[in-house]
């Protein structure tokens, strides 16, 4: 469900991208399996694909659909328009070389964590994440960083639009329990999640700010084997508090 629904949808729009997102949750599908998805007639979803091929948005490998490097081209574009898109490169590599970890920056948007950005460290084991990736704002550390500056009300939206559905039995499901995290958050500056978004998986995030925005967050994660309990609780929130800071030094040079 969106954080916003419009008064009246068009229904041939909702099931194209309905398609394009079956197609790329699926790596790829074919007519007959569409039509079996979203329960419509295969010469519907035959004009919706032969439309999309058309359109260079869809091609077409012996009989099953993929997305088309077209995406690409408007990814790139959304990608760009971010405000921290590009500026972030230096400050991830920096902390992914210092902690050992995956480094990450993350932005909000339709009230959704956007993971849009890393940097691998040489001995750091790959978690869940990946760039592009859209998850709940209440279970990662970058989510939470972000959705702690964010105002009460629309806080209450995205609750309302989303819920809070639980990845694992350590993530908040409760919206007191949550608003007393957030709090916290706000008071000590750092966000952490441990094993709420997947079973042994740790990490810590601060929020980038700019005259009084959140512009996104910075965060490192990896498993609860590879990092030290006490580090992880000591000194890994003030490294990554700096780094924040040092992007949103580099984001009020840039647009001061």
């Amino acid at each position: 469900m969106a954080l916003t629904e419009p008064g009246r949808m068009v229904k041939s729009a909702r099931t194209a991208f309905e398609i394009i997102e079956y197609i790329h949750e699926q790596d790829g599908a074919e007519l007959g399996e569409l039509a079996d998805q979203l329960d419509l007639a295969k010469s519907t979803i035959h004009g919706y694909l032969a439309t999309l091929e058309s359109l260079e948005y869809l091609v077409n490998e012996g009989g099953r659909y993929h997305l088309s490097l077209k995406f690409l081209y408007h990814g790139t574009a959304a990608r760009n328009a971010v405000p921290l898109s590009g500026l972030a490169d230096g400050t991830l590599t920096a902390l992914a070389e210092e902690t050992s970890l995956v480094a990450w920056l993350v932005v909000e948007e339709h009230g959704r964590a956007v993971y849009l950005d890393r940097v691998v460290s040489n001995d750091a084991v790959r978690t869940y994440g990946r760039v592009s990736k859209r998850t709940d704002l209440h279970g990662p550390a970058s989510g939470k960083a972000i959705l702690a500056h964010l105002p009460d009300s629309r806080i209450r939206d995205i609750l309302d639009s989303y819920g809070l559905p639980a990845r694992t039995e350590h993530t908040i499901t409760d919206e007191e329990t949550l608003f007393e995290e957030l709090s916290a958050i706000r008071r000590r500056g750092y966000a952490t999640s441990e094993h709420e978004v997947a079973l042994g998986v740790q990490s810590v995030a601060a929020p980038v700010h700019y005259r009084g925005e959140v512009l996104g967050a910075i965060s490192v994660s990896g498993t609860s084997n590879q990092v030290d309990e006490e580090y992880f609780e000591t000194e890994l929130p003030d490294v990554v508090t700096l780094a924040a800071a040092d992007l949103a030094d580099q984001y009020a040079e840039r647009h001061g």
